[in-house]
């Protein structure tokens, strides 16, 4: 491809080739707001840098605003790059008072729900703190925020200049030229992709046969007790007598747990 032509935009069966997807792409704020939407990978949060696809971004800045609102949190990120970013994070919706099946205790899947959608932010970020932010880009409200994975402090200056080279060298190097794939590495991807499609199918059309047999089982069982009720199996309590008296009574009511 020569510098006059555009960028190819691969399809998404060959974005495990590409430098940036799936890995923490350091971004000033600025970078962030400016990747672009493309015709065909709307509503998947998936964004462009020329045609380089990045989900997941990495940002340092000052923490300028933290606001709470329903279930979530979100801090204000100041990179001093012109731009702020929106960071936000889920949080544990309050119990209600007095709803039984909000304690722990006695609905632990609910409990272990709301664990898993806390991310790792230290409880003790506020303003004036410079953080270092990761996580994943998205819109809300048709403006890119981050919803973040992971927040830690940044606790000496040094720290800063050492992310912001890496600014450096991943634009110098991944972003100021387009991603430019052989046509045989797209071959191969598709090739790998039809497979695993066609893998997918068999294993989804397994499961479903699986499941119309298992319920032309049940239903063969149920018809069957319908037509002969009384051929059900009657339970007695064994008896004692033929077993020798009390020792032998004994010996099987220990036994049955009893």
């Amino acid at each position: 491809m020569t510098s006059a032509e555009p960028p190819v935009f691969y399809p998404q069966y060959c974005f495990f080739l590409s430098p940036t997807f799936n890995k923490w792409c350091p971004l000033r704020a600025t970078d962030i707001h400016d990747l672009a939407s493309h015709p065909g990978f709307e509503g998947q949060d998936v964004f462009f840098s020329l045609n380089h696809p990045i989900k997941w971004v990495r940002v340092v800045g000052v923490v300028v605003a933290v606001d709470a609102f329903h279930g979530r949190r979100v801090y204000t990120v100041d990179d001093s790059t012109g731009q702020c970013i929106e960071c936000s994070v889920e949080v544990p919706k309050p119990p209600k008072t007095g709803a039984r099946d909000e304690d722990p205790a006695r609905n632990p899947a609910a409990a272990d729900a709301a664990q898993d959608t806390v991310s790792d932010v230290p409880a003790d970020i506020d303003v004036g703190m410079v953080v270092d932010v990761k996580g994943r880009v998205n819109l809300f409200r048709d403006r890119k925020q981050i919803k973040i994975l992971k927040v830690q402090r940044v606790g000496s200056t040094e720290r800063e200049v050492q992310f912001w080279n890496k600014i450096v060298d991943f634009r110098r190097d991944v972003l100021c030229r387009p991603w430019v794939l052989d046509r045989r590495d797209v071959r191969q991807a598709k090739k790998q992709h039809l497979a695993d499609v066609d893998t997918e199918e068999r294993r989804k059309r397994r499961r479903e046969r699986d499941d119309v047999l298992r319920r032309e089982d049940v239903n063969r069982r149920l018809n069957r007790v319908a037509r002969h009720p009384t051929a059900e199996v009657v339970h007695r309590e064994p008896s004692t007598k033929s077993m020798g008296g009390k020792a032998h009574g004994g010996g099987l009511s220990d036994a049955l747990g009893l």
